[in-house]
């Protein structure tokens, strides 16, 4: 009994270590262990409700994110009272852009994607420069997270215009030239690559989120004439959206803005676009 105890030892340092299981997926042992309620808040506390600023280089995207600041330079009519402090208000400063990497959460495991992507989706405002960066990003995380976005800034384009209005030379210098500027293109510059941006955005906003409740189209002006007219082709294909809370038209031109036609227009798309959806669907807000 004594050599055979002796021996055992030796016997066993002769047999391979068992190779380790492959796992098919990270786990996060330290999340996946606190309680349910406990992981939500703490989503909550990552994701926050920043703004998300997306960018595109050719088929990526990446995103810087934007606190929240109060005052902006630009005007906004969404016919809310002034005072209604709805944290849409925030100005682009250099030192105020942060990349944390927010959204590598969401890669930790099966388990703490389809917990926290909702939120990860539906907390932030996002915002784009360009619409084709927009239909870029819907494709990559696919219909299920597009329809937890709930707000959304980006762009709006004049395409449909067929006149330019030039400035005229003038004493008055409290008149600015009405010029028809875009965001990032003029009316005769607009490319047949961008008409299709542009309705494909369109499409995506009408047809595929069916969560969204808050939007803001961005202009740098609105020329007076048929662009502020309640029949403007520019705005039609905005038409089929439904069921928003909030809608505003941001313009950077601030004598476009103030004008009254140019209200009576936001007024229009604010009561069309926030008519409620026909489909008898409920969505978590």
């Amino acid at each position: 009994m004594f050599t055979f105890i002796n021996s055992l030892p030796s016997f066993l340092s002769k047999i391979p270590a068992p190779t380790p299981e492959t796992k098919t997926e990270q786990e996060s042992h330290f999340l996946t262990r606190l309680p349910p309620e406990i992981r939500m808040l703490i989503y909550k506390l990552i994701f926050g409700h920043d703004t998300i600023h997306l960018l595109h280089n050719s088929s990526q995207v990446s995103h810087i994110r934007i606190p929240i600041r109060s005052g902006n330079r630009s005007r906004k009519y969404n016919n809310d009272n002034d005072n209604d402090n709805d944290n849409d208000n925030y100005i682009y400063y250099p030192y105020s852009v942060e990349k944390p990497q927010i959204s590598s959460l969401l890669s930790t495991c099966r388990q703490i994607h389809k917990e926290a992507a909702p939120l990860f989706y539906s907390t932030p405002v996002f915002r784009v420069s360009l619409q084709e960066t927009w239909n870029l990003f819907s494709k990559l995380i696919g219909p299920e997270n597009l329809s937890h976005v709930r707000s959304l800034r980006a762009p709006a384009h004049l395409q449909a215009q067929s006149t330019i209005t030039f400035g005229v030379a003038s004493n008055n210098r409290s008149q600015p030239p009405k010029v028809a500027l875009l965001l990032w293109a003029s009316p005769v510059s607009y490319k047949d690559e961008e008409k299709r941006a542009h309705d494909e955005f369109c499409d995506i906003l009408a047809t595929n989120m069916h969560g969204l409740k808050d939007l803001m189209l961005v202009l740098v002006s609105l020329p007076e004439g048929q662009a502020r007219s309640l029949e403007s082709e520019w705005h039609v294909p905005f038409h089929r959206l439904r069921g928003l809370q909030k809608f505003a038209l941001e313009i950077r031109n601030e004598s476009d803005a103030e004008a009254e036609d140019t209200k009576a227009l936001v007024k229009f798309l604010k009561e069309t676009v926030c008519k409620r959806r026909d489909e008898d669907i409920v969505y978590l807000l």
